[in-house]
Parts: structure tokens; sequence; C-alpha cells
């Protein structure tokens, strides 16, 4: 029976009001954390319940912290989700804050989330903590009102239930008029109490409103919460003036008492009305969550009532007859609670069965541990009640039959003490009403510090479909559908949804994905494979059976993780020795030329035949290559000359500098001209090879130390100043320069590389950063190495858009993933290799110079596609699931505990009549 007493107050207590309290996001669009294409001019939320317009608002904030929104935020399809425009967006990072006012409860909840525009890495959402989660003004002015209803509301319908059938028992019948003056002077002084607790919480609610909405009392009373605030202090003060009135006088009758309840009724409705259940806009959830505080009120008001109220009314008893009295109320305030607490085991797991049945998200929420706080305080009173019952009323009615019975005194302590922890279980209940649901708490939580997985959304002419892929890469995958028209609801009448996947660059024609509507929600869910990575066209048609038809297609670069990478390493010696290979420049076709540090000398090396060719020339040394055509340009640094390789003639051509200087790098414009980067003379120089003519052009600032030059797509020449610690730009037909810097300089930056979207990667060889700047928003983001020793130095990309790195103190390649935000490291066979410099070739694969090793290296790059049966999913424990045969077994507790009740009370009152 004890055990079957525990269970029962496990179900009961994790049943107390739950609900989403606040309005969450349901939705936006841009997703959080998602990506979308540039030109997006609007940002629309879809929250959780109703809000007001007036005091809620959205504001979108670009890389540098400036709102960039129209500042127009209107309702978009209804009173629950917002709209704000903005200027076409462009490629870069976005923070989205929201304040929203809830019509529900009053409640002012702040978010904010992140999106991205274009290709950028965007970080996943973090988890709120427990200030963001739990509003504790709001739950401190709202406590007090929750202990006052709760006692005006037990000690009104206990005055029915017990008080009144008492009164007309002969055991006190001698006595009735002592005894009803002492209960009528402790009943108003406890219900006094109460309602001073209601009016002052009422207080203390519009002043928190007031301060969080930075406004005038009137105007928060002119919201649908004030409105609500206003009905709530209008019955307090009526109630007010009829405990005035009733205080006064020596007699209550029953009808008088019907009033007072009736009032107490319609109170705790005005709790309802801005709390759990009407938060979700489902009748039964609000029947539900008023039931709830009427039997919580039962339970802790009874509690109150009969440990303040009608044990010290029997106080004017003689001995014998105040422990009689003591002892048949307690099966008959058994009983009564017991009802309540049968009731309570069915409706308090069906209300959270209604808002969120997910235990994993309950578990991990702040909201959840107020759960278990409030099991524990709840099975503290409960074990306080099997104890009033096997320790105090079973010996003491044993005790009357010899005349020695002593159970007021006893039961006087007890139901204090009970009474205690009821008001700090309502103290809990102030907390969860005023906390987020875990939806809310978590909501899209990322556990790791990289996101994988693809999530868009594509529009129909009538529809929107929400399109997840998971763990989106080469392989097996999940997919996921759902249809929204474009009012943002689920299309309801979706028979079924087909998924198509096809890829025209292989000519595969498109393939049917299986998939079908999950039973637990409106998506439709199916396993598909990409054979290998590259571009892949989804098509969505959805067949209806009342509107027409939707039909949607999308694009998607498919690639494997870093993981997922097989790559296979070959060296090749170089044939002489003493050489030292430093820079390695592919041709484009079958040719990997590199650079020779140790003499005048190029090396040539077929990748076909795997075979070296060396040619040299009359100078000191080769550095820096560049290939333009035919032709391999070099700088001869010592000589201060530079120089061409003529590959079709193999003669080489050696022009000497304008002055002495140290040329390090080599780039070629679109007009045929060739731009030299003079470290010592932080200056930018162009040789025009049709006339032979120089120009040069001074960087801005002074020392830039500029080395490393690079061309993006529109022709333009970009540059690294080590010294300056910034990187620049000049425009080859005009001389202008621009020069670009982060918040912080960066920390000799040394290496240049352009990626396919024209983002432009630095190479920071002290600071351990691979920096990427956004030339459209003019933005600077990266990483970290993971090697303190790294020094990263060149860079290049593979077939797969991933940015290799040489880390030229240490033997290992490092490999970034800029779409998943994922690094990895490769170890090169050979010790001290001193590698400096990468180059990719036409396959994609990756070549790198070991100049103290003596050779060259080749990484060759293919995937991993992993093709099997589908994941299992994980088990998933639902709150259903886990509650129902609780619930049974608590129903079932509860019946027999008021059986036995019943059949005490009938017994005691047969024992004093």
């Amino acid at each position: 029976m004890k055990k079957i007493l525990v269970l029962l107050s496990m179900i009961f207590v994790a049943g107390i009001p739950l609900a989403y309290a606040h309005p969450i996001i349901l939705d936006s669009n841009p997703a959080q954390s998602g990506t979308i294409g540039a030109g997006s001019t609007r940002v629309a939320i879809y929250f959780s319940e109703e809000v007001e317009l007036e005091f809620s608002v959205i504001k979108v904030l670009d890389g540098n912290g400036n709102q960039i929104d129209n500042k127009d935020t209107q309702y978009l399809n209804d009173e629950k989700s917002l709209v704000v425009t903005t200027p076409p967006l462009q490629d870069g990072i976005y923070t989205v804050t929201t304040k929203v006012l809830s019509k529900i409860d009053g409640h002012l909840v702040d978010y904010a989330f992140v999106f991205g525009v274009g290709d950028v890495v965007v970080p996943p959402p973090k988890q709120k903590d427990i200030s963001e989660s739990i509003y504790f003004p709001e739950a401190g002015a709202r406590f007090p009102g929750l202990v006052g209803q709760t006692i005006v509301l037990g000690a009104a319908i206990s005055t029915l239930i017990m008080w009144s059938p008492l009164r007309r028992k002969k055991l006190i019948r001698e006595e009735s008029l002592d005894i009803a003056r002492m209960f009528q002077s402790k009943f108003f002084s406890i219900s006094g109490i109460g309602l001073f607790l209601v009016f002052a919480s009422n207080i203390l609610m519009l002043i928190i409103q007031t301060i969080r909405l930075q406004t005038s009392a009137s105007a928060v009373l002119q919201t649908s919460f004030g409105e609500i605030w206003i009905i709530r202090m209008a019955i307090t003060v009526i109630l007010l003036a009829v405990w005035f009135l009733l205080e006064s006088k020596s007699g209550v009758s029953l009808k008088k008492q019907a009033v007072v309840t009736g009032l107490s009724l319609v109170l705790i409705g005005t709790t309802t009305v801005i709390g759990h259940g009407a938060a979700s806009e489902q009748p039964a959830a609000v029947a539900i969550d008023y039931v709830h505080n009427l039997l919580a009120s039962v339970w802790i008001g009874g509690v109150i009532f009969f440990g303040f109220i009608l044990v010290p009314s029997f106080a004017r008893l003689g001995d014998s007859k105040r422990e009689l009295a003591t002892l048949v109320m307690i099966p008959r305030f058994s009983s009564m609670i017991l009802v309540a607490l049968g009731i309570l085991i069915v409706t308090g797991p069906t209300l959270l069965w209604l808002l969120e049945d997910d235990v994993e998200l309950l578990s991990q929420s702040y909201y959840g541990y107020l759960i278990i706080a409030k099991i524990l305080v709840g099975s503290a009173m409960i074990a306080l009640g099997g104890y009033n019952q096997a320790r105090i009323q079973a010996p003491g009615e044993k005790a009357a039959k010899t005349g020695s019975i002593q159970v007021y005194k006893k039961i006087k302590r007890s139901l204090k003490a009970e009474a205690v922890l009821g008001i700090v279980l309502l103290g809990v209940v102030a907390l969860l009403t005023n906390s987020s649901l875990p939806t809310g708490q978590t909501q899209d939580a990322a556990a790791g510090p990289a996101t994988y997985g693809f999530a868009t959304s594509v529009f129909s002419e009538n529809g929107r479909f929400d399109v997840s892929i998971e763990p989106f890469t080469s392989g097996q995958n999940s997919v996921s559908v759902v249809a929204y028209d474009l009012e943002g609801n689920v299309m309801s009448d979706v028979e079924s949804i087909k998924v198509k996947i096809s890829n025209p660059q292989k000519n595969i024609s498109p393939i049917e994905v299986p998939v079908t509507k999950s039973e637990s929600g409106d998506a439709f869910k199916g396993d598909v494979t990409f054979g290998f990575s590259g571009s892949w066209n989804v098509e969505i048609l959805t067949q209806r059976s009342q509107h027409t038809n939707e039909n949607t297609s999308f694009t998607v670069f498919v690639k494997p993780r870093i993981s997922q990478l097989k790559t296979v390493i070959s060296e090749y010696g170089i044939p002489v020795q003493g050489a030292a290979p430093l820079y390695p420049a592919h041709d484009g076709d079958d040719t990997i030329w590199i650079s020779d540090a140790s003499k005048a000398r190029l090396w040539k090396f077929s990748i076909s035949q795997q075979q070296f060719t060396p040619y040299e020339f009359g100078g000191k040394t080769t550095v820096f290559l560049k290939i333009d055509g035919e032709k391999v340009w070099f700088t001869d640094t010592p000589e201060s000359k530079i120089g061409y390789f003529d590959s079709k003639t193999e003669q080489f051509t050696l022009i000497a500098l304008p002055e002495k200087a140290i040329p390090i790098s080599l780039e070629s414009d679109l007009d045929g001209n060739m731009w030299i980067a003079l470290v010592d003379k932080h200056s930018l120089l162009k040789y025009d090879p049709r006339n032979g003519k120089f120009e040069e052009h001074k960087i801005p600032t002074t020392p830039s130390g500029p080395v490393a030059l690079t061309r993006d797509a529109a022709g333009n020449i970009w540059f690294a100043e080590s010294q300056g610690g910034k990187i620049g730009m000049i425009v080859p037909s005009s001389g202008k320069i621009q020069e670009f810097m982060p918040d912080e300089a960066l920390k000799e930056p040394f290496a240049l590389f352009i990626d396919a979207d024209q983002n432009i990667w630095i190479s920071e060889h002290v600071g351990l950063n691979i920096i990427r700047f956004n030339p459209v928003l003019q933005a600077f983001d990266g990483f970290h190495v993971t090697d303190p020793n790294a020094l990263p130095f060149g860079l290049a990309a593979d077939k797969f858009g991933n940015i290799w790195i040489a880390q030229h103190t240490v033997d290992k390649l490092g490999v970034y993933d800029p779409h998943n935000g994922e690094f990895g490291e490769i170890d090169i066979p050979t010790t001290s290799t001193f590698t400096q410099f990468v180059a990719s070739d036409k396959n994609g694969d990756i070549w790198f110079v070991e100049q103290r090793g003596n050779k060259l290296g080749h990484v060759a790059i293919s995937e991993i596609v992993h093709v099997g049966a589908p994941a299992q999913p994980e088990f998933e424990l639902r709150y259903s699931e886990l509650a129902a045969p609780f619930i049974t077994a608590g129903v079932v507790a509860a019946s027999l505990f008021l059986v036995k009740s019943v059949y005490d009370k009938r017994r005691l009152d047969a024992l004093i009549e």
C-alpha cells in the first residue's frame, strides 16, 4: 500500500498545471540558424499564442550590430505572427531580436536568433539560461495571489463539506454556539489574510507589468492582460466588501457561504485565462487547467482550513470532546482530499499530454527540473497525509475506546507542517506558470560545434514546403517534408507527397524517393540515397484532394564530411640531393611546376608519367611561381629580378626590376600585365610585357609588407600586408587601392586564396587562424587551427570545396569544411617536411612540397559512401506511454484509500453517536 501511495504522489504532482505559459517561436522565415539566398526583403516569425502589436517588435541587425530593418513590425497572417521588412539582404550573418507581449498571460518575452544569407557558416542557437526561461519578477508577483486564492477558495469549499455537517453532530451540540463564534473568528481571520494577499498580488502584477513595458499603468490596462486584471481586481474588491459585511455578523448562513464560494470560483478563473490551458487555445486544456486550480485549492486550501481554522475552533470543547471531534474529522478530511487527488491523477497527465509529451525534452529543461521539485514537495505532503491516518488516526481510534485519546496537538503540528509544504508547492507552481515550456527553452539547440544537415523553405505558387535532409551527405539520408499554405497553416488536404532526385550532370533521370506521412505529425518522411557528391535536383510533388496540386523544385550541393574523406598520400622524391623545392603550381593539365630555393632552377613534374625534369638558367634561385598560359613566371628574389620560362620553346627570359627590391609574389591581370609584390618597398609593381615598362603603386599603409597576390573574378588584384595586418585590393585599370582590416589587426597574413564564391581566405601565419573575408559585406570571420605549433601557410581548395592548409612546422596538412565548420588534419608520412605551400590540380586533388624532405606530395581525395540500411530511429519515450499505466495505478490507489476513509468515517461517526 505504501508503494502505491508513493506512485500516486508522483503521478498527481507531475500533473499540476503545465502549458506554454509564454509566446514561444514556433517557426520563422528565415529559419533560425538557417541560410537563405540573397535578396530576401522580410523576416516573419510565428508564435505559439497571440501577441500585442503595440508592445511587440522585431529587429534585424547586420554583422556590425546595426539595425537594418525598416522598423515596420506588423501582424502577418493573424495575431500570432509578426513580420518586418528589410532592404534586399546581401550575403552575411544577421541577428534577429524580438520582444513580444503575450495577449494571454501578459508576459513580455525576448528572443534572439541568427540566420545566414549566401554561403556562410551560421552558428547554432544556444540553450536559454535559467534567467531567460523563468520570469522571476512575474512569479514573485503572482505567488501571493496563488496562495491567497487557494486559502479563500479552500476555506469556502471546506466549510461547506466539513463544517456544516459537523454542526449537526450530537458531540458538539451543547457548545455549538461558542464553537461557531470561534470558527467564524478563525474563518474570517484566515480568509482576510488570503484576500489581502490576492489584493497585494494584483497591485504587484500591475507594477511589474508597468516596469517591464516601460509605460503607464493606464496603457497596461488597455492590453488584453489588463482587461483580465481589471476583472480580477473587481472580483477581489467585491470579495473584500463581502468579507467586511459578513465579518461583523454573529452568524453566516450557508447561502452567504455559497456566495463567497461562487465569487472565489470566478477568481481562480482569472488565473486560468492568463495562464496554462488558455495559451494552447484548446478548450479541453482550458477546462482541465481550471479543474486543476480548483482541486489544488481543495487540497492545499483544505489543509490550511483544517489546521488553522477548524482544529483551533475545537479549543472551546472539553478535553475528551476536543479529541473526539478532531479524530472524527480526519477521515472526513481525507475523503475530500482523496476525491481531489483521484481527479488530478487523470487530468494532470492529460493536460501535459495535450501540450508536451516528450519526456526527453522535459528531462533536459528547467521546466523539467521544476516538475521534479514539485514531485518531491507534493510527495512529502501526501506522505504527511498518510502519516495522519497511520500514526494519528489509527492509534487515536484505539485509544478512544479507553478514554485516553490524544490526537488534537499531534494533528495540529502535522497540519501546520503540511500547510508549509503546500505553500512551498504553490511557489514552485508560480515558477512553473512563469517559465517557458521545454519547446521554448531548448528550441533548435545544437549539441556540437559542427552543424550537419540541410534545411530550407521552398515555395510553389500557393504553398510553402519546409524540407530537411539529414545528415546531408553522400550515401544514406533521411528526408522530411511539411507542406504549408501561404498563410502558414499545414495543408490539411494533402493525400500524398512525392519526392524525386536527379543529377543532370551525370545523366541521372529523376528517381522517386518513397515517403510516407509520420504517425505523430504532419511531416512526410523517407530515406534518400545520394550516390555521390555534387549538385542534385530535388522535386516535390503534392497531390491535394480539395485544391490544385502544388509542385516545386530546388538544387542542393551534396558533399562528404571531413570524416568521410578517403585520402591516399603519395610522395615523389626530387632526383637531386640538396634541392630545396618550395612552391608548387599546376598548369591546368598534366604538369606540376615547382620552384627551387637552392639554385636557379625549375622542376617540371609530369603527373601521368610521374617524372621530374629540371630546367636551369643563369641566376640565383626561384621562389614564387605564377603560370600564365604557356609561361611559368617566377621571382629570382636575391637578384631583384623576375622571369618566365616558356614551356613551349623551353627558353628562359629574365627581367631586372627598375630598382633594388625584394620581389615576393606574382599575379597577372586580365590585360596580360604582371603584378609584383615588393615586400621591402611597401608597394606593388605593374610590369607590361608588351613594352617592358614598370609602374609602381604605393600602398597607403606603411609599413605594409605585401607578400601575397591573387586575382578575383572581376580582375581585381588582392594582396596581404604581412606588416600592416591588413589585406588590400587594387583595381588594375585605375590603380585605386582599398584596404580592409578586422577589429584587430591580422597577425602576419602571408597567403591568400579566393574560393568559388569569391570569398578571400587569409592565412594568419602567427595568429594561427584562417580568416575568411566577404568582399560584398566586408565582413571577416574564420577559425583557429588546432595545433599551436602549426604556423599555417599556403591555401588551396579540393574538389569538394574544402580548404587545405600547409602547416609548415608540423608534419600535417589541415583541412577545413566551410559548409559544416569542421576541421581535421592529415598526417604527412615523412617527418621534418617543412611544407609551406599547397596547390590543387584539375581533379581537385591536393599537391604539396616538402622543402626539407626534398619531395613532392600528392593527396588523392575520394569519398567514402555508405549505402546500407537506413539507421534505426533512436528509442523515443513519450510521456503518454509512461503515464498511462501510472494513471491507472494511481486511480486504483486513490479509490482504495477513499473507500478506507469512508469506512473509517462511518465507524467513527457510530462511535461518537
